[in-house]
């Protein structure tokens, strides 16, 4: 990508409302994603293309990184349709209280009195 995309992507990124929480076009971002991935195979630092473009670094990061392309896989898990009513567990609060060995369903009574 030349310089005259970079140019593109300022003068686009120029007529969006600037702040935090902005929101940026689909198509708007995937030509950043384009742009910034090939800068940095070419060695640009994340710093840099930051302030070549005025968004925040952690952005350009999280959207070259987080690709659908790289999408998670799933894994297998195990559904149990009855857990007894006897499993105990330990709570701790914030405030340092400690509620060890009683039941979910007696936990959730003391901390629904305590509120």
């Amino acid at each position: 990508m030349t310089d005259r995309e970079l140019q593109d992507l300022r003068r686009r990124l120029g007529t969006l409302p600037r702040g935090r929480g902005r929101r940026f076009p689909a198509a708007l971002r995937e030509r950043i994603i384009a742009w910034t991935v090939e800068r940095r195979a070419r060695g640009a630092w994340w710093c840099e293309l930051s302030r070549e473009l005025g968004v925040p670094a952690q952005t350009l990061q999280r959207w070259a990184t987080r690709r659908p392309d790289r999408a998670l896989s799933l894994r297998p898990v195990d559904v149990i349709d009855d857990v007894p009513s006897t499993r105990t567990v330990t709570i701790v609060a914030p405030s340092g209280l400690r509620l060890e060995g009683v039941t979910i369903a007696d936990a959730i009574t003391i901390l629904r009195g305590l509120a």
